[in-house]
């Protein structure tokens, strides 16, 4: 016995997909950005330790992840713009469907206007927004089944920027103690020609 799929539940089915796909994508990039901020933090961690291996290790984690992120946050752009002009794709269809048949109307209440000519102008003007929607269609249905399988953009973080990024933000760190025992010592000297 075969089951034959309507117009309306092959849409929904769709929809359903590329929902589940757009919040797949959302929850990959807040996971992702935990995981940077864990590496990150235990980078910076090696790093005043003096532990040179797993803090090239960490870096070189927090490169890829950052990478990731950013390819999976283009992807999810690529896949809403797409989205949106697809819904516009339809809107356009909804109104040319309209005006087919407000064409039909006038050219039954005015018999001296080529209503044919203007069916079939509205008749490819539809043809072509339902060839555009199919085609959208069929790329939104591979974008919806599309897991995680993402490509490191070429201008991506590499681990030795990261190695530098996080030792800027030690040296500041250092500097900033620095420049605070350096303050007290200024105080505590004050304090001492005062007595």
């Amino acid at each position: 016995m075969f089951f034959f799929k309507s117009k309306e539940q092959k849409e929904q089915e769709r929809n359903i997909k590329i929902h589940t796909a757009l919040a797949k994508q959302r929850r990959n990039i807040k996971e992702l950005e935990k995981h940077e901020k864990g590496y990150m933090e235990k980078a910076l961690r090696a790093k005043r330790n003096g532990d040179d291996n797993n803090f090239k290790q960490l870096c070189g984690m927090i490169a890829r992840t950052t990478n990731t992120r950013r390819a999976v946050e283009s992807q999810l752009l690529r896949f809403e713009t797409m989205l949106q002009a697809r819904d516009q794709a339809q809107m356009m269809k909804e109104f040319a469907v309209g005006m087919k048949e407000m064409s039909k109307s006038i050219g039954e209440a005015c018999k001296e206007f080529n209503a044919t000519q203007i069916m079939n102008n509205f008749e490819e003007a539809i043809n072509k927004h339902a060839n555009i929607e199919m085609q959208m269609d069929m790329v939104l249905d591979q974008i919806a089944g599309y897991e995680e399988n993402t490509n490191i953009p070429e201008d991506g973080l590499s681990p030795d920027s990261i190695a530098k990024i996080l030792d800027e933000k030690i040296a500041l760190e250092n500097n900033n103690i620095d420049k605070q025992i350096e303050n007290g010592l200024d105080a505590l000297r004050r304090l001492s020609v005062k007595g």
